[in-house]
């Protein structure tokens, strides 16, 4: 082989795998705003839970209740329907403790996380949230929350 053949070849397989490296789950943007009560919902998970052939997509939303989807390491969703489950919690108070403490709290049950939103949206059987994410556009969802 000359050294033109060989150029040309190695240019050809990189050329092969940069299509290779493309969204091979079929993902489309996702995104939306999380409030309750009316104001948006900070450091909350928004969950697309995945069915079937459907991965779960995922993110944590920001100061402003914003959230972007992601599917394992690609943005966005796979097109189909999903149940939504939107999970907010925080360990209470006593729950930060000195080393001493925990040490003595050995063995003991941990303490419960403190759920900050209705519990019907989180879990997927009990979610009102059923949401279609459509294939080759950009999907808005913005979720209102209530009691």
């Amino acid at each position: 082989m000359n050294t033109r053949q060989i150029l040309i070849g190695t240019l050809g397989s990189l050329a092969m795998l940069a299509g290779c490296t493309g969204n091979s789950l079929n993902t489309v943007p996702v995104s939306g705003k999380v409030t309750y009560q009316g104001q948006p919902v900070e450091g909350a998970t928004v969950s697309f839970v995945g069915e079937g052939e459907l991965k779960t997509a995922v993110a944590i939303t920001k100061a402003d209740g914003s959230y972007q989807l992601m599917t394992l390491d690609s943005k966005g969703a796979m097109p189909g329907s999903y149940p939504v489950v939107v999970t907010k919690t925080e360990l209470p108070p006593a729950a930060a403790l000195s080393m001493d403490d925990a040490a003595k709290m050995a063995g003991k049950a941990p303490p419960q996380l403190k759920r900050l939103l209705p519990t019907k949206y989180g879990d997927q059987r009990t979610t009102p949230l059923k949401l279609e994410v459509k294939a080759g556009q950009t999907n808005v969802h913005d979720l209102p929350l209530a009691d």
